[in-house]
């Protein structure tokens, strides 16, 4: 019998189902490995000594025997537990639906170093995210409310990548370390208005939106934000639209013939443009609007689905959540207005 090979690698939790009686089938991201899949045996089983180390989205080095079907998880080391997701609804559902994004794009052993990279800002970004409870206790940083304050009104919609990095270089968005230590009493206002999770335009649903554009790109199925898909001229201001059956935004002379594409504003098209091209962690400094951030979500929403041929559960899970949230509001205001 031939020896099986041993290998080595950092990866991520994506999945795990249950198999057999004490057995764990994990699906697993690893930066050199790509997506790959590993039964834990007897992981189940009160005294494993894998138990605590392979729960979901945790950071784990594995030590791992190839197999004929599945690989063999011998050994698991936690990297980074990412305990604190599992605290709230909100921030687990956030990451399932991370989770489930990257297991529906990825194909088996296929590495991609920065889509892993990517997984670990999004799960520490989740991990380090307040409670809902204790959410609307932040203040944000002075800025403009909206996306106006990533691009002046006076840029073209059709600006070049050059253009749009140097919007960031300009201070055009606002950095931490340069917010004034006093708040004008609109930015008091405005800190008042914080959105909680689920939220439109809330930092974490933005969080998500800028995942999806990054992982998007990482893997080649990257909408088309600056030129249009059908007459491929270089858009400008006006009523222009996201066509999924297109792949990107159409401009509004070829927006006729694009019945089922859905009209977009210019501060969505700008913000959907910053996201794909800077790094993950720009969305800290983004203010969408609600409406511009119903816009964004649903331009990049039909798109996905688009691609995979279905609605994400975890997708359909976070939409109740969010009714849920609605209705309960309404109650609570009806119930305050009668008191």
């Amino acid at each position: 019998m031939s020896q099986l090979h041993v290998y080595r690698t950092d990866a991520i939790v994506l999945r795990r189902q249950d198999f057999g009686e004490a057995d764990r089938v994990l699906t697993l991201y690893s930066p050199w490995r790509g997506k790959f899949r590993a039964i834990a045996k007897g992981v189940r089983r009160p005294k494993s000594r894998l138990g605590g180390h392979v729960e979901l989205f945790t950071h784990v080095n594995v030590l791992a025997a190839q197999g004929r079907n599945l690989d063999i998880v011998t050994q698991a080391e936690t990297v980074r537990p990412f305990g604190r997701i599992r605290d709230d609804l909100w921030k687990t559902s956030y990451a399932c639906y991370v989770a489930e994004l990257v297991d529906r794009f990825t194909e088996e052993h296929l590495e991609n170093q920065p889509v892993f990279d990517l997984l670990l800002q999004a799960f520490t970004y989740l991990d380090e995210m307040e409670p809902q409870a204790s959410a609307s206790s932040r203040h944000l940083p002075p800025t403009e409310a909206g996306v106006a304050a990533v691009v002046p009104d006076r840029t073209r919609a059709g600006i070049d990548d050059a253009a749009l990095q140097a919007a960031v270089a300009r201070g055009l968005v606002p950095r931490p370390e340069d917010a004034p230590s006093t708040q004008s009493g609109a930015a008091l206002r405005q800190a008042s208005q914080i959105r909680e999770p689920g939220e439109a335009g809330s930092t974490a649903e933005t969080a998500m939106r800028s995942f999806e554009l990054r992982l998007l790109g990482h893997l080649g199925f990257a909408p088309e934000l600056f030129q249009c898909v059908q007459c491929h001229e270089r858009l400008a201001e006006g009523e222009n639209r996201f066509s999924p059956s297109g792949g990107g935004v159409v401009c509004a002379a070829c927006g006729a013939t694009h019945p089922g594409a859905r009209l977009l504003s210019v501060n969505a098209v700008k913000a959907m443009r910053l996201m794909s091209r800077e790094p993950f962690g720009v969305f800290r400094r983004l203010r969408l609007t609600p409406d511009q951030a119903l816009e964004v979500e649903g331009a990049l929403r039909s798109h996905i689905n688009f691609i995979l041929e279905r609605q994400l559960r975890t997708s359909e899970f976070l939409d109740r959540m969010k009714a849920d949230r609605k209705r309960e509001r309404r109650q609570a205001a009806l119930a305050g207005a009668n008191a």
